[in-house]
């Protein structure tokens, strides 16, 4: 038997359209119109869930409401960065409305303002973005895909936890142990770095033949020139600067001093009312 309450589930109250226009997913991770992506604002368990500090440093929160918001998407885990963001800002615009109230304290004159954010330009702005799914570096073409969250959330707790250690390392009074741990700790940054770029690399095509063997890859870009390594290095930093939510322009209501500021997301305070 129906649940006789079902006509007043909730309802989508957002469409967009996805920048990777379904592309990335795997099998099952996705499924529907990439063009006409249906967001219903969040439940109270998902916002329970925005409020856990743990559940959102791990990802689970946002995968969770990801999931629960979005019927199209069946594992948040596989979403593609370049679709991120934009469902997190739909998110909220389906729960909250698309304003947003941002507090900033002038650094002229210490006056405390309020300012309204209207984030469906930032739906704009991301829905319009191109991803460059190649790189040419002749005689070389290189076939790239985005990270996904899952690979993004392990990126962004490894670099939490290496960051800690070079806290932990800097109060050390031994100045031998401390530039040890320190060595230690640029050498695993420079290699999360590594493995990232080496993520996003789906295959190379040589004048001979396609490889997409990881272990072939990896190989090859450890054991390649600088000069290639910072042209592909460059083109993933341009590729992350695309994605970046535009700054929003502000006013001092009090000295009239002009700022840019920044509007962050999957974090708790995104998904708050205020």
């Amino acid at each position: 038997m129906s649940n006789p309450l079902q006509k007043y589930f909730r309802q989508p109250k957002v469409f967009v359209s996805l920048p990777s226009r379904g592309m990335y997913y795997p099998n099952g991770s996705f499924i529907g119109d990439s063009n006409n992506v249906p967001i219903m604002g969040m439940t109270g368990m998902d916002e329970v869930l925005a409020k856990t500090p743990d559940a959102l440093l791990n990802g689970e929160a946002t995968v969770k409401i990801i999931e629960s918001c979005c019927p199209y998407i069946k594992s948040a885990w596989n979403v593609p960065s370049l679709d991120l963001e934009l469902l997190l800002v739909a998110i909220r615009i389906a729960t909250y409305g698309d304003k947003m109230t941002i507090d900033h304290t002038c650094s002229e004159c210490q006056h405390e303002n309020s300012y309204e954010a209207d984030l469906k330009t930032i739906i704009d702005h991301l829905g319009a973005i191109k991803a460059e799914n190649t790189l040419i570096i002749d005689p070389i073409k290189i076939n790239i895909r985005p990270l996904n969250y899952k690979q993004i959330t392990e990126i962004n707790l490894r670099n939490f936890a290496i960051r800690r250690q070079l806290y932990q390392a800097l109060e050390l009074q031994d100045q031998e142990e401390q530039q040890k741990i320190v060595d230690t700790v640029y050498e695993e940054m420079a290699a999360i770095k590594a493995e990232s770029i080496i993520a996003r690399i789906e295959s190379v095509e040589t004048l001979e033949n396609v490889v997409d063997n990881v272990e072939h890859i990896t190989e090859w870009i450890r054991n390649s020139d600088r000069e290639l390594f910072a042209k592909v290095t460059e083109f993933f930093d341009r590729a992350q600067a695309a994605l970046e939510i535009p700054k929003f322009p502000a006013k001092c209501s009090n000295c009239g001093h002009q700022v840019d500021l920044e509007i962050t997301l999957d974090q708790a305070n995104f998904f708050d009312q205020a």
